[in-house]
């Protein structure tokens, strides 16, 4: 799976994804705006001539009124392999195929499940809204995400509860140490540190996720050697049996490589 790898590329995916699914299933700006919940007639076609991304939970609505999920309106189509065939809606087939169908979906997922693989943005998602951010209810997936608070101060290293031995950081850093992923965020520039403070705040104070594309140079323990790694960050809300408030941080790979050196 391909993903854009900047702000802008994710925005014009999104804007291009959202624009051919209207096309594909015969549905107006409006009609969506009215399907998603959102405010005004005019919301889907004011985002489509906007220039910033939406917070989370835009397109997590618009994704369930198309019915499809979120990864499919931020997936880069141009870079992923066509499919072999495309089925039709289940309005265009009769009931046999129908059956037939929710039978290969259903022996599909069950593969996926036996799958020890990193889950889907999607599949975070859906886990936070079915179970409202309980983290008492997280066991198979906190294994791959990261629970952390904002700093006291905006230039601080944000506190860090708990490393996923799966995610994205532990995987990277070679640990899931509390320590380790501390003493790489001690690399990142200032404005990077307030950057990722002001999300976890922002993430915390209002109740409502975000999706941010990054980048971020890494020097791998083992070899010493330095790779950028691109990915898309999720924050969501969560809280503790306790009602103690955190923000997990979910990040899922696009690519990795050597730093581009600059010429001069």
């Amino acid at each position: 799976m391909s993903y854009a790898t900047t702000e802008l590329e994710v925005l014009n995916t999104f804007k291009t994804n959202v624009t051919n699914i209207l096309h594909a299933q015969n549905l107006s700006p409006a009609e969506l705006s009215r399907r998603a919940g959102l405010e005004g007639q005019d919301a889907v076609s004011a985002l489509l001539r906007g220039d910033a991304l939406p917070n989370m939970l835009t397109p997590m609505r618009i994704a369930d009124a198309l019915g499809v999920p979120v990864d499919a309106l931020l997936r880069d189509s141009t870079r992923t392999p066509k499919p072999a065939f495309e089925a039709l809606s289940l309005q265009d087939v009769d009931h046999q195929a129908a059956r037939f169908l929710c039978a290969v979906f259903e022996a599909t997922e069950q593969s996926i499940d036996r799958v020890t693989d990193r889950p889907t943005l999607d599949a975070i998602i859906s886990w936070w809204k079915d179970n409202d951010g309980d983290l008492s209810r997280s066991d198979q997936i906190s294994p791959h995400f990261d629970l952390v608070r904002a700093a006291d101060a905006l230039s601080a290293i944000p506190k860090i509860h708990h490393v996923g031995a799966l995610g994205l950081s532990a995987t990277t850093l070679g640990a899931a140490e509390n320590a380790r992923l501390e003493k790489f965020l001690e690399t990142l520039s200032t404005s990077d540190i307030e950057e990722l403070n002001g999300h976890i705040r922002t993430v915390g104070h209002t109740g409502v996720g975000m999706i941010t594309p990054q980048s971020r140079i890494v020097q791998l323990p083992e070899t010493n050697e330095t790779i950028e790694v691109s990915f898309v960050r999720l924050m969501l809300p969560v809280k503790d049996t306790a009602g103690t408030p955190f923000v997990l941080n979910y990040s899922a790979l696009l690519s990795e490589s050597k730093p581009s050196k600059l010429d001069g």
